[in-house]
Parts: structure tokens; sequence; C-alpha cells
């Protein structure tokens, strides 16, 4: 049965309980440069995920690229950052050895012919794998509305990878309520579930300082509930989904943000992904937009 008092400026909307779908991963094939089409793609986005090891000092003493890329792509990724530095990771004043799992994210402007420029446009140290996944349950109300929405956690995850803490960060829907009241009441429904499925999830350790697993991760984590477009009455159907921003909310344990939450960082996420907060690895230079 529907709330009472609950409604959602979607005409048409079909009260059955449509088919509904929980997506939890993202996956990024190889892309080949040189066919991409500039008419179909003016531009291209690439992830290259990889484990980096610096020594003492902070240069990169090994790098493993994991992601499936076209050599060329590949090569220019394991140049650019075995030249990189680091500040070095300190253990009782004493630097040592550490290693992190990467995820960078490239941006591809076409150039002339079938070429492409290639800038980092975002890197994340300490990036973080579910070994076991828990999906959350579709809230039926919102589900027989047509109603989806994206949630933002927070996450405390201890030193064996197991998630003790979730909180939200924020919460948009993908259709306006007729009041701010009831647009909170949806997203506490989304909220509520999101966190009971994450506080069953476990992670595999994914940063090492002096031979070591790192301690407690702080991380975000978006999960997305999503209506089939074909079983939405009244709306158009699209391929780019839209929300709604909710309020952001900050973290109690986000002191590398003291004037607020990375609002940006929860844009730039994708579903399935989870990034750490936290990490040890900071690099000497800036590299955000610089070309490969």
């Amino acid at each position: 049965m529907i709330p009472a008092g609950i409604h959602l400026f979607a005409e048409g909307a079909n009260l059955l309980l449509p088919r509904v779908f929980f997506a939890v991963a993202l996956t990024i094939g190889a892309v080949d440069i040189a066919s991409a089409q500039h008419s179909a793609t003016p531009a291209i986005e690439l992830t290259a995920k990889g484990d980096i090891q610096i020594g003492p000092d902070g240069h990169v003493t090994d790098y493993q690229l994991k992601s499936q890329l076209s050599p060329a792509v590949a090569q220019l990724v394991d140049r650019t950052v075995r030249g990189w530095h680091f500040k070095p990771i300190l253990v009782d004043g004493k630097p040592v050895n550490a290693k992190t799992a990467m995820s960078i994210r490239l941006h591809g402007a076409p150039k002339s012919g079938d070429s492409y420029l290639l800038t980092i446009s975002s890197v994340d140290f300490g990036t973080l794998t579910r070994s076991k996944l828990v999906p959350p349950k579709y809230p039926t109300d919102a589900a027989r509305v047509g109603l989806g929405a994206r949630v933002v956690l927070y996450l405390l995850i201890d030193a064996d990878g197991k998630v003790v803490q979730a909180i939200p960060g924020q919460t948009s829907l993908d259709l306006r309520a007729r009041s701010e009241h009831e647009a909170e009441t949806w997203r506490e429904r989304f909220e509520k579930v999101s966190v009971e499925a994450a506080l069953q999830w476990q992670y595999d350790p994914s940063e090492f300082v002096d031979g070591k697993a790192a301690k407690a991760r702080y991380a975000i984590a978006p999960i997305e509930f999503s209506i089939a477009p074909s079983e939405r009455h009244g709306t158009p159907k699209s391929e780019w989904k839209t929300y709604l921003p909710g309020p952001v909310h900050p973290a109690p344990w986000d002191k590398a943000h003291p004037d607020g939450p990375p609002e940006q960082r929860f844009a730039d996420l994708a579903n399935g992904e989870t990034a750490s907060t936290n990490s040890n690895f900071q690099l000497e230079d800036d590299v955000i937009g610089k070309a490969l």
C-alpha cells in the first residue's frame, strides 16, 4: 500500500509493481583510441586501475596496470605513473615502503584525424574492492510509483575489511515530490535499506604500509536504485539518468574536509565504486589536467 500523503509529480504513474533492478557494478571495457569515431564520440573517458608501490624516498618502485587498455594507452599510463613522486610515508617517524590500489580517470579530447589528447581528470588512491556484496532491498512503495534514487554512503571499514559503520552522506531522488517533507520521507526509506545492506559488506585490503594492511579506512560509496525505463509510465525515456540533489551531510570522522564533505567526489564516483577518503598516499605534484 502507498503511504498516505505521499505523492509524486509523474503524470500517468501506474501503481502496479514494475520490474525493478539494482545496479551495483560498472564495467569498463577496453577502448581502441585509433578506431574511435569523432562524429559519434566527441570525447572519451577511460579508467586505468592498478597497484602502485613507492619506496622510502617517495619514488615509484613498481606499477602494475590491471585495466584492459589498448597497448598505446597502457604504455602512456605506465610511463606517466612511474615518473610520479610521493610524499614519504612515515611509521614512527621513519620513511617506509608502501603499496596501494589506484584508479586514474582519463579524459580524451579529439584532435586531428583519429587521434586523441589524453589528460588526467582524477586520481584515487586506496581504491577499495568488495569481496562480499549484499544488495539492498528496493522499497516496495517507491517501486510502485516508479521512484528511483542515488544514495551516497560514508563507510567506516575496520582492519579486517568489514563495514562497521555506514552513514548517509547524500540521497537524491529521480522524481520531484510535492513537498520537501515528502521528499525527506522518501530519502529516509532509501537510506534505511542502503545502510542495512552496507553493514553486511566486506572489502579486500587495498593499502599496505611497511608490509601491514592499513587499519581503519574511511570511504564513500554510491548505491543507485533504478526502475527500468519501459516500466515507468508517464515519464519519457532518456539515455541519461538525472537526480534531484538532496542535502549533503558531513561524516563525523571527515577530518580531511573541515569545511564540509567532498560533494564533487559524490558526483564523480560511479555506481558500484568505493573511494577511500583517508589514503596514506599523497602526490608531491598536482597531476590533474596534465597530458599523458
